[in-house]
């Protein structure tokens, strides 16, 4: 009885090449999501630590960031192997995370677990929902990659 076999490999290490370097594209970039700058991420400080003139600290970023930093890095896994074949750009892999972040950030406040605002507070603006009053502050949650 005679047994063979035979295999072929076939390989473009100029393609493999091409892969890493789309890869390499992503190292050491970073997405954030947040308020950066202008009155409204002064508001946002004031709420996320507190402040000594009786507003309670109401942690709406870290809040978000601790409940759904495992969730990112699984939502965008997919994009990232996209990257590395070619279909996608690191741009657009950090522009889809930092989007992602603001929703979550803003679904963080829309749910509204926080201290509750003070009787005098709701009685000047309105409303009991924390953190959300002009929505000045709510709509200056952006994203920026670098």
């Amino acid at each position: 009885m005679d047994i063979s076999f035979s295999t072929e490999v076939e390989s473009n290490i100029d393609e493999l090449d091409e892969a890493i370097a789309r890869l390499e594209q992503l190292d050491g970039k970073t997405a954030e999501a947040g308020l950066f700058g202008g009155f409204a991420a002064k508001k946002a400080t004031w709420q996320e630590y507190g402040a000594s003139r009786g507003i309670p600290a109401r942690p709406f970023l870290r809040n978000t960031q601790y409940e759904n930093e495992n969730q990112w890095g699984q939502k965008i896994g997919q994009d990232i192997i996209q990257v590395f074949e070619g279909g996608l750009s690191s741009s657009t892999v950090l522009s889809k995370l930092g989007l992602l972040m603001v929703q979550d950030i803003r679904k963080t406040i829309d749910a509204g677990n926080f201290a509750p605002l003070s009787p005098a507070t709701i009685a000047k603006k309105g409303s009991s929902k924390p953190l959300v009053d002009t929505g000045d502050m709510y709509g200056a949650i952006t994203h920026r990659e670098s």
